[in-house]
């Protein structure tokens, strides 16, 4: 199996072993600050592991997601030039066929060949993995968008140079990740959900991802910390004490068994 000896971000082999996160083989760069699993997936484990995907139906989208769609999109208009948007990672197609509807021309990427099949279906112009130089040819984008696919890729630079080049001058990037500096995450350690490979390569902080974007001389406008999941620290507390109590219990009943 190929190991990062260096940062994937900055490129530093200034790198150490995250301490109580071995059994995932998380390190951290001293320099940017990223977190990232230092095994690197071949493609053929990545092909195997996206095929897993459930797509092999369109699933209906909720209507609280197509809400929050629209309020982006609301948002997107005052980018809308040549009209072109692009979502990379882009499942299968709600958010373009959302972006559609508003007369944008919708273009995605995506890795499931199945989820690809799902595009196409919909009429979506849609390219078969990575982004790439050579994807759409040289079209040029009001606004590119990546939601929560960032932290798959072993190579964000990588997606990060394809993106400026192929945005159009004063155009938008809208990326989401998961923040690896959550509350939920110093909660659940390292039982951290997102801690799961081959899913989840690199994890992201205000600070890495800030890193990140200078790096490639892109304009912040800016960066949000949204969200808290309370049902997932309430499960957590709840779980942990019903062991606590369970384990209290056995040694309990130990205890008066010596006795007898």
């Amino acid at each position: 199996m190929n190991l990062f000896d260096h940062c994937p971000l900055c490129g530093t082999e200034k790198i150490f072993a995250l301490k109580g996160f071995e059994q995932h083989c998380l390190y951290r760069c001293v320099v940017s600050g990223l977190a990232f699993d230092q095994r690197i997936p071949s493609e053929y484990e990545l092909a195997e592991h996206y095929e897993q995907y459930s797509y092999s139906s369109l699933k209906e989208c909720s209507l609280q997601t197509l809400k929050s769609y629209n309020r982006l999109l609301d948002e997107f208009e005052i980018y809308r030039q040549t009209g072109n948007i692009l979502d990379v990672g882009c499942g299968q197609g709600d958010f373009l066929s959302e972006a559609r509807k508003r007369r944008w021309n919708v273009y995605g990427t995506e890795y499931s060949k199945a989820a690809v099949r799902l595009c196409v279906d919909r009429e979506i112009n849609v390219c078969e993995g990575e982004l790439d130089q050579k994807a759409f040819d040289d079209k040029q984008f009001d606004v590119i968008t990546s939601f929560e696919v960032i932290e798959h890729l072993n190579d964000p630079n990588r997606l990060l140079s394809v993106v400026k080049n192929k945005l159009r001058s004063k155009g938008l990037f809208y990326c989401t990740t998961p923040n690896f500096n959550s509350i939920l995450r110093h909660i659940e350690k390292n039982n951290f959900s997102m801690l799961c490979y081959q899913e989840h390569l690199c994890f992201y902080s205000k600070r890495t991802f800030s890193c990140l974007a200078k790096k490639h001389r892109f304009e912040l406008n800016k960066i949000l910390t949204t969200g808290l999941d309370v049902g997932r620290i309430k499960n957590h507390f709840s779980s942990h004490n019903t062991h606590a109590n369970k384990t209290e219990r056995r040694l309990s009943a130990k205890k008066t068994d010596g006795f007898l």
